[in-house]
């Protein structure tokens, strides 16, 4: 069911950042964690169940930003992958410090999308 709906997130993704509906694209990506949580079931392992480091990240993420705007999901595969943070500027020095207090210094990178997104690059 989440790869079938996550279809149709990913095309409705896409449009909203077509027509700079940044709000909609930050919901799409909300309910794509969401499902990814609840239907693939990808942020922790019945392996090791005790490993909750994915699961206490979305929380804590989803407690900090509360009214901040933006989203957050898990992001590269889940099994103690990372998750994904859409942070506002102003709010990025204060959500990093946050998450490397309680995961460690260094758990959290602040990483900028540039405007031009995919582009080729050659080397002369």
């Amino acid at each position: 069911l989440h790869f079938l709906r996550e279809n149709d997130r990913v095309a409705a993704q896409k449009e909203a950042l077509k027509k700079g509906d940044v709000e909609a694209f930050f919901a799409g990506a909300l309910a794509s964690g969401n499902s990814s949580f609840k239907y693939l079931q990808n942020v922790y392992t019945v392996k090791n169940v005790a490993e909750q480091g994915l699961s206490l990240a979305l929380c804590l993420t989803e407690t900090v930003t509360k009214g901040w705007g933006g989203a957050h999901r898990v992001h590269g595969g889940g099994f103690a992958g990372t998750i994904q943070a859409f942070i506002p500027n102003d709010k990025v020095a204060d959500y990093k410090a946050i998450i490397d207090s309680v995961f460690g210094e260094g758990a959290c990178a602040a990483l900028r999308i540039r405007p031009e997104g995919a582009i080729a690059v050659r080397l002369a």
